[in-house]
């Protein structure tokens, strides 16, 4: 079938002399895998740059069916970034964002809502000119509540530890290790309250933002089955220090 669509790319790899195969979030047809001929011949640089992470396409493509790999006959860019591919910071994280993505939406079918939650927070960051270094934090937070695993608002009162594993805050501190101190469950509470846009109103160090970042990707690893090592992490945590 015949769709026309708008996509995210987020992940590329190498098939033969001069393709790939790019991994596409779609508006109309979810998460999807396409082949995409030529692309890496001498003289497609053009074509190359509609493949780097997070870049936002319109798309006519072939839909033969959920598994297996589709193929697209018109690709153009969608939206273009003014800021996100010259900005170490921003190109940092979109590399790490996308990495992030294309685990936890492996398996996403269509999903409008999240499709355009995703559009307008990466034209926000596109924006930003200052709290970058918190973005992602904010957007992982917020991201959440799209695939289902939302942490429950109860902090406050004597419910002052979150634990990783429930998705809640709770009376007491658990050592064993799904549970975060006190100072830290503040601050992940103050994550889930912020705007994106306003990411930068938070006060964070360099060693919190580490913190927070670990306590968050362990959140994700808890509720996303066999999530792998965020290679792209390190980079950006060079970045950022």
């Amino acid at each position: 079938m015949l769709t026309k669509t708008d996509g995210i790319v987020l992940h590329t790899i190498k098939y033969g002399e001069t393709s790939i195969i790019a991994r596409i979030f779609t508006r109309e047809a979810g998460m999807q895998s396409y082949l995409v001929r030529g692309v890496r011949k001498s003289g497609s640089r053009t074509k190359q740059m509609l493949f780097r992470p997070l870049t936002m396409v319109s798309m006519i493509a072939y839909h033969k069916n959920r598994e297996g790999l589709q193929n697209i006959r018109e690709i153009s860019l969608l939206k273009a970034y003014g800021s996100i591919p010259y900005d170490i910071a921003k190109t940092s994280l979109a590399i790490f964002l996308s990495e992030i993505l294309s685990y936890s939406l492996k398996n996403q079918e269509a999903n409008h809502s999240l499709f355009d939650f995703l559009s307008e927070s990466l034209l926000l960051l596109d924006g930003l000119r200052k709290g970058v270094a918190n973005y992602h934090l904010v957007f992982l937070m917020k991201l959440s509540s799209y695939l289902g695993f939302r942490p429950r608002e109860d902090y406050g009162g004597k419910k002052l530890y979150f634990n990783l594993l429930e998705g809640c805050y709770q009376y007491h501190f658990d050592p064993a290790g799904n549970c975060l101190d006190q100072e830290l469950s503040r601050m992940f509470h103050s994550l889930s309250t912020l705007p994106l846009e306003t990411s930068g109103r938070i006060e964070i160090d360099r060693e919190q933002r580490r913190e927070l970042l670990t306590s968050m990707i362990a959140y994700y690893s808890h509720h996303l089955s066999g999530m792998p090592e965020i290679k792209s992490r390190s980079v950006l945590e060079a970045v950022f220090d």
